[in-house]
């Protein structure tokens, strides 16, 4: 047993001295301007915040586990059961979403500067009365600063995808939406 508790000490030891494996974390901010809702006139304009952590695979590929939330606000159009005039409703609910996301970088700039693409992939979940649940994903392009010192900076432009279901009026919803960010990278 001792033997056998050596053998998982030292491969574990020289996993780490050899590797170029290290985390990163991403707090990032930003803004969803929405687009046209698919058999519904309106659209959902609003803002999110996530927190991500996860992987470096040597400065090529980052891939980590993001959580968030996100607030959705606007007006569309749904006809009433029997009735043929459609009326205009209020939408403003909130996500909480938990995704994967994956950054490849895939042009440096300088010493400093990357461009790369940037997809997520995932689901909100409804925790509460005000919050939608349903399936998203997100891809678009990512700029980082990958300066000298610890923190980074970071921006990304993304179109998303977002199902929403399980709000008060019963409607079922394809969010289409822009967003950009801008965050802190840790690594």
């Amino acid at each position: 047993m001792r033997k056998l508790f050596m053998l998982l000490a030292f491969l574990f030891i020289t996993e780490r001295s050899f590797s170029q494996h290290s985390y990163y974390t991403i707090l990032q901010g930003g803004g969803n301007l929405g687009l046209q809702i698919p058999d519904y006139e309106g659209t959902f304009n609003g803002y999110s915040l996530h927190f991500i952590f996860g992987r470096n695979l040597n400065e090529k590929a980052f891939l980590g586990l993001g959580l968030g939330n996100e607030t959705l606000k606007g007006d569309y159009m749904a006809k009433d059961h029997g009735e043929s005039d459609s009326k205009s409703y209020r939408y403003d609910r909130n996500l909480f979403p938990i995704f994967v996301d994956a950054r490849l970088p895939f042009k440096d700039f300088g010493e400093a500067s990357r461009i790369g693409i940037v997809g997520n992939a995932g689901f909100a979940a409804k925790i509460g009365p005000i919050y939608d649940k349903g399936f998203l994903g997100k891809a678009g392009l990512f700029y980082l600063y990958d300066s000298l010192n610890k923190t980074k900076f970071t921006v990304s432009a993304t179109y998303g995808i977002q199902q929403l279901y399980g709000n008060i009026y019963s409607e079922k919803f394809r969010q289409q939406q822009l967003n950009l960010s801008v965050g802190l990278m840790l690594k």
